[in-house]
């Protein structure tokens, strides 16, 4: 398939023949392809084979095709849970890219002109694998997938990257040598753009009038899933400007050949959090379903009763936290959550995800291919450390992860804080092996220093010292007060220290040159240092000019 398609051409087609300027540009693509076939062979009846051995264009690389399951059972490798998401997406893509090889090796096909695309919505809370099982799939398929935020867009018109900018985007990202052949393989295979936080463009019920950045951003969305025509450049961007600018200085008038690419092929995945609203979504739906009743499997109607709150336990009360209200949302809940009904309606399949519990981001430590903990051994492998991770420091993490409530994305903050000065002391050291346990997470900088043979004590001075260049005075008193406070609070002696010292920063700024003793005053009051530096600045400014 061809994405040259000169405006002018669709214009004129679309008048000659008294059809839409849509219908018009397939017709264009499918001439040109068979116009492009019907030269090859004649070339090929007139003189024969090419003698070169080279062949009459670039072969197009084809597009393998999956069923759900195949798909599913390589999203299982890298995603944890979500079953129903996975299922979803796997059926979508599938079906989507089956449909289009379909269709374009069986052209005579009248039965389905235009299929239906499913388009997918999917809701749940951040960092439980939404956008990531997008990328796996992209992948998987060797298709271009662009993931975006939603919040880096406005309406096409006004300032800033405009919807249509997604598609070429999505062209930027696919095979070939120049921009016109990245476009056809698009047009040719399809793509996917998976649009996120696409909650934070649902409409403000307080606000009055058109509102370019969230409902003309919707509109801008939905013209896209509907098949629009779009430039595979931008008309906008400076080189096609500098351009224009150039030829009517020559005295030439400008003619516009613009190229497009149809979004007839490409797949579209919004997703979000649908938090942004003073009513999330989950409230919308179980507001409704109090209200109205839910729908079992089996069709039949749940309808919650006066009674049902009374026998209502404290049990039931907190099972309540975990309950997924995103399963049960509906095309009228994310109508009144915000998006336009019509957008909603273009996206014909929803779904959702699952709060990350304990137990599966320990499994997203364990289970995975591409597991964090794998890549961390890595990383102190390539300085011959041979790292190993004890079950409970893995417990440990979870829980901290889940605590966070921010999904998988908190496995990475929660080692790196751990691991940080163990990535920095180790390589180059004697050290061959390390042990992460639990009591190391919980205490790294003190087993850290422990390692080294090192005083936390003269660790916090010389770190002190290097930072502000004064010196502290930490006699025996002193640190074995913080060893007892530490005991007492279950904190690291560091951390202890850290508290108790952080707002000494303040002697930087007072110029202090001589060692400075810590007595058990300053570590009494938290306000010490403040106070010190306020004497001092007074001092300062009683002083003659």
């Amino acid at each position: 398939m061809q994405v040259s398609i000169p405006r002018k051409d669709v214009e004129e087609i679309a008048e000659r023949y008294n059809c839409s300027q849509e219908d018009a540009a397939k017709a264009y693509l499918t001439a040109q392809d068979r116009a492009k076939e019907a030269f090859g062979e004649a070339l090929i009846d007139l003189l024969g084979q090419r003698q070169d051995g080279g062949e009459e264009e670039a072969p197009v690389r084809e597009i393998k095709a999956f069923t759900p399951r195949e798909i599913k059972q390589h999203l299982d490798k890298y995603v944890i849970g979500q079953e129903e998401y996975k299922k979803r997406i796997c059926i979508a893509a599938s079906y989507h890219f089956a449909m289009i090889a379909y269709l374009r090796s069986h052209p005579e096909d009248t039965k389905v002109k235009r299929f239906r695309k499913k388009n997918t919505m999917i809701a749940g809370p951040s960092g439980s694998g939404k956008t990531y099982c997008a990328e796996v799939l992209g992948d998987l398929l060797e298709v271009p997938t662009l993931i975006i935020d939603a919040t880096d867009y406005t309406e096409a018109g006004y300032v800033g990257k405009s919807a249509d900018d997604m598609i070429r985007e999505l062209i930027d990202l696919a095979p070939g040598n120049t921009r016109e052949e990245q476009a056809q393989f698009v047009a040719k295979n399809g793509g996917i753009i998976f649009i996120d936080e696409i909650d934070k463009k649902a409409k403000d019920g307080t606000l009055i009038g058109h509102d370019i950045s969230r409902e003309g951003f919707q509109r801008s969305v939905l013209k896209l899933i509907e098949r629009k025509l779009i430039p595979i450049d931008n008309p906008y961007s400076p080189a096609s400007q500098i351009q224009e600018a150039m030829e009517r200085q020559q005295g030439r008038q400008a003619v516009k050949k613009e190229k497009l690419i149809s979004t007839e092929n490409i797949l579209f995945v919004l997703g979000g959090s649908f938090e942004r609203n003073a009513e999330k979504l989950e409230e919308i739906v179980k507001k409704r379903i109090e209200r109205k009743g839910s729908v079992r499997e089996d069709g039949s109607l749940v309808i919650r009763g006066f009674d049902s709150e009374k026998k209502e336990s404290e049990a039931g009360k907190e099972k309540e936290k975990f309950k997924n209200y995103f399963k049960e949302a509906g095309a009228d809940d994310y109508i009144r959550f915000g998006l336009l009904p019509e957008l909603v309606g273009r996206v014909p399949i929803r779904t959702f995800v699952n709060l990350l519990s304990k137990n599966d981001l320990v499994r997203i430590m364990t289970d995975t291919e591409d597991s964090i903990l794998a890549q961390y051994k890595t990383e102190f492998a390539v300085f011959g450390i041979d790292v190993e991770v004890a079950d409970d420091a893995i417990d440990y993490v979870a829980e901290i992860g889940e605590n966070s409530k921010t999904g998988a994305r908190a496995l990475v903050s929660v080692w790196e804080n751990i691991l940080t000065d163990f990535q920095y002391e180790l390589p180059g050291s004697n050290f061959k092996k390390l042990k992460i346990t639990r009591e190391l997470c919980e205490r790294p900088k003190d087993m850290l220093l422990k390692m080294l043979e090192k005083s936390p004590f003269v660790d916090y001075i010389e770190h002190f010292r290097r930072e502000y260049g004064v010196e502290l005075v930490l006699d025996d008193e002193i640190q074995n007060y913080i060893e007892v406070v530490a005991k007492d609070r279950n904190m690291e002696v560091s951390a202890t220290i850290k508290s108790f010292l952080d707002a000494a920063s303040a002697l930087n700024y007072m110029n202090q040159k001589e060692p400075f003793k810590i007595t058990r005053d300053m570590l009494d009051d938290p306000k010490y240092f403040d106070k010190l530096f306020i004497e001092w600045h007074e001092r300062q400014m009683a002083q003659p000019a």
